[in-house]
């Protein structure tokens, strides 16, 4: 026989899931393989006449400490680990027969996770002897065949006596999917206690995301169709959009999802400031094109919003805060749209929606409680932050005039409105005469904030906001210079908003007073890269 295979004369059989069990215990009996095997997989394969050595014939250690002691003995680990041909005479010598084949799969922790906190209950779920069998057959597979998996079991192959023979490439292949198993396994108990850590009040620590092989799927390509893209899906975040399924249209895109959670987060941000009310969000290319609150319905946040870009919305994802009526998808009828996110959809509205086939319609996410960690990959390695997450506290006016209730409304949704702008960014956000606030003119993502405030003033005269008297200019991080005052005061604008903290936040102040502009610092930046 070749010697990159090996025939199977004794396994070791311990698993939890017992899918396919019955068909490869008898399997292995009429090929003349001995089973050896614990506790539960034992009675079932002897429930169903399939002769077992019980394990602790093998130990000669009895199961012990409600089933903690099984499978770890120096005579079964011995029987899994020693070197095949190097090893054999002093195995002979310690009464030591080889073991060729390990079937385990672990306790169900990430099942028993999702469904519970208890921490006893979770610590009862952490497998110790599988993974310690799993990891020492991964590791003599030149010898040792090992399966995680009930989808693995067809590939035992018969020789031509009847025997059952593994390859060393398959052993090869089956050793990288124990060690993936292992890793997912341990890496999710840890998520586990990073989360109960962090629910417990220490936001220090750090929530890794279980990204493993079989938590992936892959996407139809990336941000270009030259990009092959996968999502993760973190199982201990199983609400987060990542997990969702639209109720129909298409399959989601790279770009979708990208979309997709940042109109998510943009609303979700929005709604802490607008008190209640109605809010729609428009996001393209990561950017909201589009934002209102209302507090009148879903529909006028809407429509308030779309007229802040009519343009851009086209082809845009819209997240909605408010259940989404028949009223809203009938606006939508005749608007092409690629994604609509809302926390429910009546019937009325799924049956206007059903028309647009390629139309994806989802249910958002839960509001988040907490600042989530955001991972971000770059040549070597991979950042990691906080996201931004909340609303200001300050908001210190500091120049001689000053903002009135309706302004000073309108100035914590544009803040919001411009914290989820890529930086430089510049919201011209106005309070109309039902008390909603629209994001009016938007200018993100260059990098000179003159031009970004040139453009969220264009965009505001495009949309037929010729007086701005009433508006705010809201900005992501401190104006260097007095230039963008100059500029906004030359276009009438009366109303500014920015975190302050330049070295000529002294200058800057003069000229909002030299304007009769009134201004206030947040202390708060938020760039968005």
């Amino acid at each position: 026989m070749p010697d990159n295979l090996v025939t199977v004369r004794r396994a070791l059989i311990s698993v939890s899931d017992k899918t396919g069990l019955d068909a490869l215990g008898r399997s292995l009996h009429a090929a003349g393989v001995e089973i050896i095997s614990t506790g539960g997989t034992r009675k079932y394969l002897e429930d169903r006449q399939i002769p077992v050595t019980p394990i602790e014939k093998v130990t000669g250690n009895p199961e012990a400490f409600g089933g903690r002691m099984k499978t770890i003995s120096f005579e079964m680990m011995s029987a899994i680990l020693f070197r095949r041909g190097a090893d054999d005479a002093e195995a002979e010598k310690l009464g030591i027969a080889p073991v060729d084949l390990v079937v385990c799969n672990l306790y169900p922790f990430e099942k028993t996770a999702q469904e519970t906190e208890d921490e006893a209950l979770l610590i009862e779920n952490i497998d110790i002897g599988g993974v310690t069998l799993i990891r020492a057959a991964a590791k003599n597979h030149a010898a040792v065949c090992v399966m995680t998996d009930p989808a693995q079991y067809g590939a035992l192959a018969q020789n031509g006596t009847g025997g059952i023979v593994t390859a060393l490439s398959e052993r090869k292949n089956f050793a990288l999917s124990a060690f993936r198993h292992t890793a997912r396994y341990d890496a999710a108990i840890a998520g586990r206690f990073e989360m109960l850590q962090r629910n417990a009040g220490n936001d220090d620590i750090l929530h890794t995301p279980l990204l493993t092989a079989e938590t992936a799927e892959v996407l139809r390509y990336g941000e270009n169709p030259q990009q092959k893209a996968w999502v993760y899906k973190d199982p201990f975040a199983p609400q987060g959009l990542a997990h969702s399924v639209p109720l129909q249209g298409k399959a989601l895109s790279y770009n979708n999802l990208l979309d997709a959670d940042a109109a998510w987060r943009a609303a979700q941000d929005l709604a802490l400031v607008s008190d209640g009310s109605d809010v729609a969000v428009i996001v393209k290319h990561l950017n909201p094109c589009g934002a209102a609150c209302s507090k009148i319905s879903a529909r006028d946040a809407l429509e308030n919003a779309w007229r802040g870009d009519p343009v851009s919305a086209f082809g845009g994802i819209i997240c909605l805060t408010s259940p989404c009526t028949e009223d809203v998808a009938a606006f939508l009828s005749d608007k092409f749209i690629e994604i609509i996110l809302a926390p429910a959809f009546d019937d009325a509205a799924l049956a206007v929606f059903a028309k647009k086939k390629n139309l994806r319609v989802m249910i958002s996410p839960p509001a988040e409680k907490s600042a989530p960690f955001m991972l971000r990959a770059i040549s070597g390695g991979v950042l990691v932050q906080q996201e931004d997450f909340g609303a200001d506290e300050k908001f210190e006016i500091v120049t001689r005039k000053k903002f009135d209730a309706t302004q000073k409304n309108a100035a914590q949704f544009g803040i919001m409105a411009a914290k989820h702008l890529r930086s430089n960014a510049i919201a011209l956000v106005q309070e109309n005469a039902e008390g909603g606030v629209s994001l009016i003119g938007a200018g993100p993502g260059n990098p000179n904030r003159l031009v970004s405030t040139v453009q969220a003033i264009e965009k505001a005269r495009e949309n037929g906001y010729d007086d701005l008297s009433r508006a705010v200019l809201v900005s992501d991080a401190f104006f260097p210079f007095p230039d963008n005052v100059e500029l906004a005061a030359e276009h009438g604008l009366r109303f500014i908003v920015q975190p302050g903290g330049s070295v000529r936040d002294d200058a800057v102040i003069a000229a909002c007073d030299a304007a009769g502009i009134a201004m206030a610092f947040t202390g708060r930046r938020h760039f968005r890269h």
